[in-house]
C-alpha cells in the first residue's frame, strides 16, 4: 500500500468533495432542487478538471453509454408529452456522473479516505445531536422523523448508507456508530431500513464470529453468552421494558391488508403503472414523474425494478454491466455490505444520493484481494495508464 503525497491528499478539489458529502444531508431548498453541498461538487468537479490538465482518471465509460440510453428515452418523452421533468431527471444522472468521475479520482488515496471516513462519522452523529436537541424535520407532521432531509425514508438511507461506508472503510469505531444508526432508522419508522441494518449487521457478526472461532480466538462459551444477551435484548423488547412502537413500522397493515404480499408491494413501492403496461420494460417509460400518465401521477420509488422500468432492459442490463465491473472482486468480509445494500435497492435504492454510488466505487479499492488492493498517486496512475 502506498501513500500519496499531500498536494493529492488535499487539493482543492477533494476537500471541496468532503464538504459537498458534509453538507448533503442539509436541504435548505424543495427536494430535486440545487442545495448548499451541490455547489460544492461542482467547485469540486471544476477545481479537478483544471488540476489533472492531462486527463481525468474515467474507468466509467460502460456507465457513460448507460447515461446516453437515459438522454435518448427521457429526450424521446421530452419531444412527445413536453414535460419539463424529462430533462430534469437528465440533470440528475449528470450529477450522479460528476460524482463518479470525482469519486474515482479521489478514492485511491488512503488519507483522503480517512478524511471520508471522518465525515461520514460527522454526519451520524450531527444527525443524532439534532434529534436529541428537538431541531429536526417530521413527516407531514406525522411520527415519521427525517431530520434535516426531506423524507424519512431518504434520512434513512442515508444513514444506512454512511454506515456501510464506514463497513467498508474498516473503521474501528464502527459498532459503535450501528448503536447511532439503529436510532435514528428507528425515528424514520422505515421498515426496510430496518431491515437492511439488520442484514448489515447480522452478515457482519457472522462472519467476523467464524473465523474468530477458526483461529480459535472465541469459545463455544462465549459464543453462547452473546447468543444468551442477544435473546435477553429481544425478551425486554418483547415485556416492552425497551419500548417501540411498531405500529410506526405499519408491519401489521402490510400483513393484514386484503392484498396478496405481492400486490401490497406493488401498491407501497408505487408500481401499478408498471403492473398495467409491462410494455414498457422493453423501451423504456422514461423518468418524468411529475407528467401523469394513464391515470397516475405519483412518482415510483427508486428501486431495481423502477430503473428497468424508467429505461427498458437493454440500459439497466448496461447500468448492471458497469456495477459488476466494480464489484466483481469483493472479498468475503465485504459481502454484508453489498447483500444489505443491493437487497434493500428492491425496495429503496435512491440512485439520486451520492452515496448509492460511492458504494460502488469503493468496491474497486476496499474490498478487493490483497494482492490488487492497493492505493496510488497519480504518478502511478498515469503510468498504468500509458502502459
Amino acid at each position: 500500500m502506498t501513500r500519496t503525497d499531500n498536494n493529492v491528499s488535499f487539493s482543492i478539489s477533494s476537500v471541496c468533495y468532503l464538504i459537498y458529502f458534509l453538507l448533503k444531508p442539509f436541504y435548505l431548498f424543495d427536494s430535486g432542487t440545487l442545495q448548499l453541498g451541490d455547489f460544492f461538487l461542482l467547485i469540486s468537479f471544476a477545481f479537478l478538471v483544471f488540476e489533472r490538465r492531462n486527463g481525468i482518471r474515467n474507468d466509467d465509460y460502460i456507465f457513460e453509454v448507460f447515461l446516453v440510453c437515459v438522454f435518448i428515452i427521457n429526450f424521446i418523452y421530452f419531444f412527445i408529452y413536453q414535460g419539463s421533468e424529462f430533462l430534469k431527471s437528465c440533470l440528475y444522472y449528470v450529477f450522479n456522473l460528476i460524482v463518479i468521475l470525482c469519486f474515482r479520482n479521489f478514492m485511491y488515496d488512503r488519507k483522503w479516505l480517512n478524511a471520508l471516513g471522518l465525515v461520514c462519522k460527522m454526519n451520524l452523529l450531527i444527525q443524532l445531536v439534532i434529534f436529541l436537541t428537538h431541531k429536526g424535520g417530521y413527516w407531514e407532521g406525522t411520527y415519521r422523523y427525517m431530520g434535516t432531509y426531506t423524507d424519512p425514508n431518504q434520512m434513512g438511507f442515508a444513514v444506512v448508507s454512511t454506515l456501510a461506508i464506514l463497513f467498508l472503510l474498516k473503521d474501528k469505531w464502527k459498532y459503535l456508530f450501528v448503536l447511532v444508526a439503529a436510532v435514528l432508522i428507528v425515528q424514520t419508522s422505515s421498515g426496510g431500513m430496518l431491515m437492511t441494518l439488520c442484514i448489515l449487521v447480522g452478515l457482519d457478526a457472522l462472519i467476523i464470529l467464524k473465523r474468530s472461532m477458526d483461529k480459535g480466538g472465541i469459545s463455544y462459551t462465549l459464543l453462547f453468552i452473546i447468543i444468551l444477551g442477544i435473546g435477553a435484548v429481544m425478551l425486554l423488547i418483547m415485556l416492552d421494558i425497551i419500548h417501540i412502537n411498531w405500529d410506526h413500522f405499519r408491519i401489521s397493515d402490510k400483513l393484514n391488508s386484503n392484498d396478496s404480499v405481492l400486490q401490497g408491494f406493488i401498491n407501497d413501492r408505487a408500481l401499478n403503472v408498471a403492473q398495467e403496461h409491462p410494455e414498457y420494460f422493453i423501451f423504456g417509460y422514461g423518468e418524468g414523474f411529475s407528467f401523469p400518465r394513464y391515470g397516475h401521477s405519483e412518482e415510483l420509488h427508486s428501486t431495481w425494478i423502477s430503473l428497468c422500468y424508467y429505461y427498458g432492459i437493454l440500459p439497466f442490463c448496461i447500468l448492471l454491466a458497469w456495477i459488476y465491473s466494480n464489484v466483481k472482486h469483493i472479498k468475503l468480509e465485504m459481502v454484508p455490505v453489498y447483500c444489505a445494500i443491493f437487497l434493500e435497492a428492491f425496495t429503496l435504492a435512491n440512485h439520486r444520493q451520492a452515496s448509492f454510488w460511492m458504494i460502488i466505487l469503493l468496491a474497486n479499492v476496499c474490498c478487493r484481494d490483497d494482492s490488487v488492493n492497493e492505493y496510488y498517486n497519480q504518478s502511478k496512475i498515469e503510468e498504468k495508464k500509458s502502459a
